[in-house]
């Protein structure tokens, strides 16, 4: 028999007949007397499920039957952290429910305190749109934790919340307007329950958290197995650095200007067996795309040298220092197995990685996002990064705004001591080679070059390696732009593509006039958009294809082109065949106030360094060789596969 109080055992479900999965109580934090009480308690209910009889019961322990049908309903009931009570409703005066209130609220009598007890509850539990508009407020973080643990926003919450008791018809003989402060104090509390019972993440970000620790997977869950081998998984992650760094340029009226960038991003590969720094990548713009994601894998799949040249003065590598593609030759174009990342939203753009990983010959292992328990390696190498390089740069912006750091390192308006990007670049390069070579305590005391070197010198220590044919294609890595051949045998137009706004052709394709309304395969460096490589759909080469004039005389980024070309369509900025688009962007620049200049500072500093570039070596940049015929294929993609060798 089940009654509202009462529980018998044969009404009992199966799953809770198990007492090892009853939540338990540590005896000897009672006081004698309610230890004593919970014994006899938790005895009877544990020979009542053993299918004892109720006299042999009650003689025993001095439960009577009626009070063991309720103790047993008393322990089925849920408890607020999700589970039954199990035997934590045996302990003397403990509450399984919380008061709930039947009776009306009275007015407040003057000079008598009290008499309302659980009537905010009440209220909510009587009408529910009050209850969702708590919730709302909590989830708009219109009422939130201050960091004292004061809740902020009360008073606009609370004449809102009055508002809509009004709109439920509630007048001056209702709670909470019959009360002297209209139930404040009693809507601070249901607040802070509403947050109690949320789960923690909810919780903690009503609070002002801005990252939740996730939590701990439980113990069945599968993990990864451990990695015993380099190249066996990567990790890749996203870093914005904490500084400011400058760009040089000239004025109007000839006059050096500093420009400041405030946001710069390094992605990095970081092999996770040797802890070793695969490859790297600097991205000059508020928000890294799927370009820059896939030139880190390009960076860390080519071999990398030490630096010969420094224009910072004293800069050097220690003795010890070094890239693995050079301290271990065997590691040269090395592939991975596993490439681990986060779900942000750059990484998984459309194929950024399917390519890259069909080609290499990788599995992915996307894991979530803003988790930095999922990849503990770069994580730490991040913090690395910043605690023996960034935060020790002049203009550091810290780790966060109340960074004391931030106030130390500030140059005080003398941009002049700020880092330039070759600069950085050139610390950069120095930092990870010192990085390799020094000591890790993870590792055993090794570095992740000596690391390399033992796993090189194993017997049977194999690693893949990309194709030959791939080492002098990596720009097969870049996702693939589909374009049809424009042209006019009547008009006299030669053949020709249009890509991102620019025509681009050769003497191979201008010659093709078979080829007018057929698709081509087109792969681009997105840093260096005056020269791109052609496919036909059925993966034979065309060649290089370059970019018409004005577009082919000084080296431009995807980004900076698209930003001149939404100038032009303002109107704010005119270039004809024969002037730079790139000069003109700078110039138009150059003509704007500084306050103004500070809405494009990537843009600016790539421009500027893109001319100072074309004045130092005007060149366009070589391209895969083309074999002069477009009847004869060069390189054949279907017949690359894979493009896995081992050596």
């Amino acid at each position: 028999m089940k009654t509202r109080d009462c529980l018998t055992r044969r009404a009992l479900a199966p799953e809770l007949r198990d007492l090892h999965s009853w939540p338990t109580v540590d005896p000897s934090a009672l006081p004698e007397a309610r230890r004593t009480i919970f014994l006899r308690r938790e005895q009877a209910i544990r020979q009542y499920l053993e299918d004892r009889s109720l006299t042999l019961i009650e003689s025993a322990t001095g439960i009577r039957r009626a009070q063991l049908y309720r103790l047993l309903a008393r322990c089925t009931t849920p408890h607020a952290d999700g589970r039954i009570q199990g035997f934590r409703a045996l302990v003397p005066h403990v509450r399984t429910r919380g008061y709930v209130r039947t009776r009306p609220t009275q007015p407040t009598v003057p000079g008598k305190r009290g008499g309302a007890a659980g009537a905010m509850a009440q209220l909510l539990a009587r009408h529910e749109v009050l209850a969702e508009f708590l919730q709302r407020q909590i989830h708009l973080h219109k009422v939130y934790f201050g960091a004292r643990g004061e809740l902020r926003g009360l008073r606009a919450t609370h004449r809102e919340f009055l508002n809509r008791c009004r709109e439920l018809n509630l007048t001056g003989r209702h709670y909470p307007f019959n009360q002297d402060l209209q139930g404040i104090r009693s809507l601070a509390a249901a607040i802070r329950r509403l947050v109690a019972n949320q789960t923690f993440a909810h919780a903690a970000r009503a609070s002002g958290a801005q990252r939740v620790q996730p939590l701990r997977p439980p113990p069945d869950r599968m993990s990864r197995p451990p990695v015993t081998r380099p190249f066996e998984a990567v990790e890749f992650d996203g870093h914005k650095l904490d500084i400011r760094l400058r760009i040089r340029m000239t004025d109007p009226i000839g006059l050096d200007r500093d420009i400041e960038l405030e946001r710069v991003w390094l992605l990095v590969v970081l092999d996770v067996c040797t802890r070793a720094v695969l490859g790297w990548h600097l991205a000059l713009a508020t928000e890294y795309n799927r370009h820059d994601v896939i030139r880190t894998v390009q960076d860390a799949l080519q071999p990398r040298r030490k630096r010969t040249t420094f224009s910072i003065a004293g800069l050097r590598y220690e003795s010890r220092a070094g890239f693995i593609s050079e301290a271990v030759r065997e590691a040269e174009y090395a592939t991975w197995d596993w490439l681990r990342y986060d779900n942000a939203r750059s990484h998984l753009a459309g194929e950024t990685l399917a390519t890259v990983c069909d080609m290499i010959g990788s599995h992915v292992d996307a894991g979530p996002y803003a988790e930095p328990n999922e990849r503990p390696y770069i994580e730490r190498f991040f913090g690395t990064v910043g605690s023996t390089l960034s935060h020790r740069l002049p203009g550091t912006t810290g780790s966060s705004a109340q960074d004391v750091r931030r106030a130390l390192c500030d140059p005080d308006g003398k941009r002049s001591l700020l880092v330039s990007s070759e600069e950085l670049a050139e610390l950069l390069d120095v930092s990870f080679a010192n990085y390799n070579g020094t000591p890790h305590d993870g590792l055993g005391g090794r570095s992740p070059i000596e690391m390399m070197q033992h796993f090189a010198q194993k017997p049977g220590g194999l690693w893949r390696t990309l194709a030959e044919r791939y080492r002098q294609n990596l720009m097969l890595l870049q996702p693939v732009h589909e374009a049809i051949v424009r042209g006019n045998l009547r008009r006299g137009v030669r053949p020709y593509v249009n890509l991102y706004g620019v025509r681009y052709s050769s003497g191979v394709l201008g010659e093709a006039s078979g080829r007018i309304g057929k698709p081509l395969r087109i792969y681009f460096d997105p840093e260096d958009m005056r020269v791109v490589t052609a496919f036909l759909a059925s993966g034979e080469e065309i060649g290089p294809l370059r970019a018409a004039r004005p577009w082919d005389q000084t080296p431009h980024s995807l980004r900076l082109r698209q930003e001149i070309l939404r100038l032009k369509r303002l109107k704010e900025i005119d270039y004809g065949d024969l002037s730079d688009p790139v000069e003109a962007y700078l110039k138009y620049q150059r003509s704007k106030s500084r306050a103004k200049q500070r809405r494009m500072p990537h843009r600016i500093a790539e421009a500027a360094r893109a001319v100072e570039q074309r004045d130092r070596r005007d060149e366009i940049p070589a391209a895969p060789a083309s074999t002069g015929s477009d009847n004869i294929p060069a390189v054949s993609l279907p017949e690359l596969g894979k493009g896995q060798i081992f050596r």
